[in-house]
């Protein structure tokens, strides 16, 4: 039987800086997690972490160049 996989959003883009998307974070990731779109679309991976755990941000590295509007919902899949 397959384990059922679900998306998880991990926070909605609140900006591009130097070439890597900035998430207003909801949700902790691990550090080179996949990252995806609602359509399950690769968006990237997870380079880091920034600021406090009450207020933070997820450093996401594009796996290609491709416009993403600010305020567009980023998940993970859980396994």
């Amino acid at each position: 039987m397959m384990k059922k996989r679900r998306l998880r959003k991990i926070g909605k883009i609140r900006g591009i800086v130097e070439g890597r998307i900035v998430v207003e974070g909801e949700f902790v990731p691990r550090l080179g997690e996949k990252v995806y779109d609602s359509s399950l679309n690769e968006v990237g991976v997870v380079l880091s972490i920034l600021g406090p755990k009450n207020r933070f941000f997820i450093e996401v590295k594009p796996s290609k160049a491709e416009d993403h509007p600010i305020g567009e919902p980023l998940y993970i899949i859980e396994k």
